[in-house]
């Protein structure tokens, strides 16, 4: 095991850095398509890794994880839900995770991304504050694993040198950390002001995620 993933915690990124129980008390004040509304939110921005590893290496099909998170959105603006379409999309997402052998800056991100989406997916059969955290925690941890690779090109010490508190407050005071707490902040207060999922809402919810096709950490 690398020093990165000595060093690697799960947690949630908030304008300081909380516990992940934080984030779990948040999402229970939330009924349970809000929950899985926040969670799709999130996967729209780590969709495009997933598509630049799919190009990168000309493997698999970046359609897949599109019409997996298509149909979750479909959900949540009321179309019935099928336990059966649900559990095949989930195979799909499990087939779309790319082996780490492929190597390179967009493996690990587009692994993170095919999980993300299946948690998702996974969230509208069992929509529980811990499976929503997950969907967090992923993108916390692709946000975290470019900063170290970023990093360990120009100071190969950061990581030995900081302490992990350390480390995850350098990952959110940069543009990219920063950029994602406030868009889980807003998306977090929206949700708790929107009784009603309406179309026009989960369009915005979308759309405001959408950053010119580009995924949290830029990739497109």
């Amino acid at each position: 095991m690398n020093k990165y993933e000595n060093a690697r915690i799960f947690m949630y990124w908030d304008l300081s850095l909380k516990k992940l129980d934080d984030l779990k008390k948040e999402l229970e004040s939330l009924p349970t398509l809000h929950r899985v509304a926040f969670a799709a939110s999130i996967c729209e921005r780590l969709l495009p890794n997933h598509k630049a590893f799919c190009r990168e290496k000309t493997w698999g099909n970046p359609t897949t994880l599109r019409a997996a998170l298509d149909e979750v959105w479909q959900i949540l603006e009321g179309k019935p839900l099928d336990a059966k379409v649900i559990r095949q999309l989930v195979a799909d997402c499990e087939d779309a995770i790319p082996d780490s052998d492929y190597g390179g800056p967009y493996v690990y991100p587009a692994q993170q991304t095919a999980l993300a989406i299946r948690l998702t997916l996974e969230a509208c059969l069992t929509p529980t504050p811990q499976c929503i955290a997950k969907v967090a925690i992923c993108a916390g941890d692709i946000l975290f694993e470019w900063f170290f690779a970023e990093m360990d090109d120009v100071d190969p010490s950061w990581c030995d040198e900081k302490s992990v508190d350390e480390q995850m407050e350098d990952v959110a005071s940069h543009p990219f950390g920063i950029r994602e707490i406030a868009k889980e902040i807003e998306d977090l207060q929206q949700l708790k002001n929107t009784e009603t999922l309406n179309r026009n809402f989960l369009e915005w919810l979308r759309i405001s995620s959408y950053n010119d096709g580009k995924s949290l950490i830029d990739l497109s």
